[in-house]
């Protein structure tokens, strides 16, 4: 048998990711085959790990005590990558190495040690891109009680990253209008965490577990929002419209922040800082502005679409459950953005036509690909990379498969998972681990899913194999066609050996 080890041109094809030649130069020649295949892993991971099961793919390799030598040492020897530039290309290679040494016991002093020295490192840094090392201990240090002491001490960086995003984001905002108008400095002091807040002011609380908007008139809120800690963009957005409603009071002379002349050259300001969609989108948050429960029904959405986003953008707990999913559902102005302006569809995907001509997006990941719905009702993938693919043959499907999943969805899109029933029944033959277990099950329930694994799988083949395929043709020489969501710039060729191997 062919020894595991990578010929030079196979190493220089990964070498843009950071990870692979610490790694490699690492390892010694007998461990070499093992390391190679966990750089290949972390290579095909596109974001860092967030959820349980994420974490749970590295357990694996944490049980090679001679590859968990290599990456540990490689680790210790890296020590503190967080404000190298050149390192953030592979900031996911990072955190998957941090997930795998862990979840092992092999030198275990040695990697709590790690993990403290980097968690007080980058608290007395302030070092950007380490929320997913506070995450790491967050959600491990269930199954690892060791590393629930250093999450203690590591959760004070949500708090400081919150306030550092804050204070970062809003002077920048500001002063695009107003050169030098306020601060980072000002901007804490006046909205952060204020013992005793000015009546009709916004302000923000802010601890290692969330963000609490709140205005205050006469000593009782008026207004009191929890948001999530990764809601930055809608906390700054809340007192960048304070500060230009305080701007405006002050330059007019008048002490009422309801007056029409205020509001209006806020609402000016705001449309030069945000677009409309924007604004649409904080405005439905911050009931204090506009109140009401989302629907969908100006949309050119099918109608049961339709009543599942309105459920799930109307439930805080669902529509976190699905985030977890990497599924992000938005209001209705969202997707009437989308449909009255299609240039999303070159954003995205070049220059080129779509076999199928009735695409309309309902749903966004992390990475900014769009969850689309397709000709006969069908629910398609368009990715940023020049993937797209058909998931399921109707909403219905496509709910049952992501409740049940519990993970992203492009998870199971590999031919080596869908090649037969019984290797995606071995993938997933222990359930789900999600912090949404409770609420993917009420909606279960609620909407009379199975949860029957070898049904979910029929769903699954059923719509990645629907024919035609779902592929955009390049109609400029710039670009090429589409490739499937089964494989990288292979054309359709990952989903025609599915076929073929499913035949």
């Amino acid at each position: 048998m062919k020894k595991n080890i990578p010929t030079e041109e196979e190493l220089k094809k990964y070498s843009h990711k950071k990870m692979t030649m610490p790694l490699m130069e690492h390892a010694p020649e007998e461990a070499k085959g093992s390391v190679w295949k966990f750089i290949k892993k972390i290579s095909t991971y596109a974001r860092t790990p967030g959820t349980l099961a994420d974490y749970k793919k590295m357990a694996v390799f944490a049980e090679n005590d001679a590859l968990v030598d290599v990456v540990l040492d490689t680790l210790k020897d890296m020590k503190y990558p967080f404000s190298e530039a050149d390192f953030i290309p592979d900031i996911v290679g990072y955190y998957y190495s941090i997930a795998m040494i862990s979840q092992s016991m092999h030198r275990r002093d040695e990697t709590i040690k790690l993990l403290n020295e980097l968690v007080d490192y980058v608290i007395a840094n302030h070092s950007p891109s380490t929320l997913p090392l506070v995450r790491n201990m967050d959600v491990l240090s269930k199954d690892y009680p060791d590393l629930a002491g250093i999450f203690e001490k590591a959760r004070i960086l949500y708090k400081i990253d919150a306030i550092d995003g804050i204070k970062k984001g809003v002077p920048i905002r500001i002063n695009k209008l107003y050169n030098n108008y306020t601060s980072a400095e000002k901007i804490e002091a006046e909205y952060i965490n204020i013992e005793n807040p000015q009546d009709g002011k916004v302000f923000v609380e802010v601890d290692e577990k969330e963000f609490v908007v709140r205005i205050v008139e006469n000593g009782k809120d008026i207004f009191s929002k929890k948001f999530k800690h990764y809601s930055y963009g809608m906390i700054e957005y809340a007192i960048v419209r304070d500060v230009l409603l305080r701007k405006h009071m002050e330059d007019m002379k008048i002490d009422d922040a309801t007056d029409e002349r205020v509001v209006e050259a806020m609402r000016a300001d705001l449309k030069k800082l945000y677009s409309d969609i924007g604004i649409s989108v904080n405005n439905e948050e911050f009931s204090y502005i506009t109140d009401g429960y989302e629907k969908y029904n100006n949309t050119d959405l099918p109608q049961d679409v339709q009543k599942y986003l309105e459920e799930i953008y109307n439930d805080e707990d669902l529509k976190d459950a699905f985030f977890d999913c990497d599924i992000e559902i938005y209001e209705e102005a969202w997707v009437k953005d989308l449909e009255n302006d299609d240039s999303w569809f070159e954003d995205l995907m070049g220059t080129g036509e779509s076999n199928y001509k009735n695409i309309k997006p309902f749903a966004r990941d992390g990475s900014g690909g769009l969850w689309v719905v397709l000709d006969d009702e069908m629910i398609g993938y368009i990715g940023t990379e020049g993937e797209c693919g058909i998931i399921a043959r109707n909403i219905n499907e496509f709910m049952n498969i992501v409740a049940v999943q519990r993970g992203y969805v492009d998870d199971f899109c590999s031919v080596d998972i869908l090649k037969s029933e019984e290797a995606f029944l071995e993938e997933y033959k222990e359930a789900p681990e999600s912090d949404y277990n409770r609420v993917f099950n009420r909606f279960i329930k609620k909407h009379g899913f199975t949860k029957d694994l070898k049904k979910i799988y029929e769903y699954i083949i059923n719509g990645v194999t629907t024919k035609p395929f779902f592929q955009v043709i390049a109609t400029d020489d710039e670009y090429c066609d589409s490739y499937s969501i089964l494989g990288s710039d292979d054309g359709q060729e990952a989903l025609e050996e599915l076929i073929e191997k499913l035949q």
